[in-house]
């Protein structure tokens, strides 16, 4: 849609430059870092999410933007802005979608009016002038990549863990997300999700496991778990 090259992999680009600096980027939990990235060269953070257990620790300061918005692009958006930078359209084009996926197409519980915002100034620079049309092909094509998907694929491919510690739980949750137009068709594979999510579990060694499909047309989800 925007002539843009698939990036290459951080983990090639790492082996290159070894004390290339880094970026994280919608997370700061060490549990979800790449393993390729030396935490030592971590020099900032951009991020939408909760600070957890496992929030990354740094023997120096480090840039940290950290907002209550529905998505880390509507961020970065913003930052353009306020910089008097205007981005590129396709460097536009990428961020419109990038929020909304995040944000459902602004439908999702975390959209914020942050969000409205740049997807208007966005959707004006990449020249975008029908929404709703561009983020029901992001959706169509983002779904038939997943029914592709092997159950692992599925079950590992989105999936975040937190650490817990209470009075009456202490231990590790995972938690997967499918989101897709079509929700039967990952629901019908059932007999495969099942035995992966609870392989997953042991794997990881995590005290629970869930897996959210999520119908991101009707706005409906199906929760699977897998408990103690």
């Amino acid at each position: 849609e925007w002539g843009v090259d698939k990036p290459r992999r951080i983990e090639d680009l790492l082996k290159e430059n070894l004390d290339a600096k880094v970026c994280l980027v919608d997370h700061q939990q060490t549990s979800q870092m790449n393993p390729a990235i030396n935490l030592d060269n971590v020099v900032g953070v951009i991020d939408h999410h909760a600070l957890q257990s496992k929030t990354i620790v740094t023997d120096r300061p480090i840039y940290i933007d950290i907002r209550p918005w529905g998505s880390m692009s509507t961020i970065i958006a913003h930052t353009f802005l306020t910089h008097n930078r205007r981005p590129s359209t396709e460097v536009a084009g990428m961020l419109l979608c990038a929020i909304l996926s995040d944000t459902l197409n602004l439908q999702g519980p975390t959209t914020t009016e942050w969000d409205r915002l740049m997807v208007a100034v966005l959707s004006e620079i990449a020249e975008v002038d029908d929404i709703q049309f561009l983020a029901s092909q992001q959706f169509k094509a983002k779904s038939k990549e997943l029914a592709g998907l092997s159950a692992h694929g599925l079950v590992h491919g989105d999936q975040k863990s937190f650490s817990f510690k209470t009075d009456n739980f202490v231990g590790d949750v995972g938690f997967a997300v499918v989101e897709t137009t079509d929700d039967e068709v990952i629901i019908d594979r059932l007999d495969e999700l099942l035995p992966e999510i609870v392989a997953c579990k042991k794997e990881k060694e995590l005290s629970a496991l869930f897996l959210a499909v999520v119908n991101i047309v009707e706005l409906k989800g199906t929760l699977l778990i897998c408990g103690p």
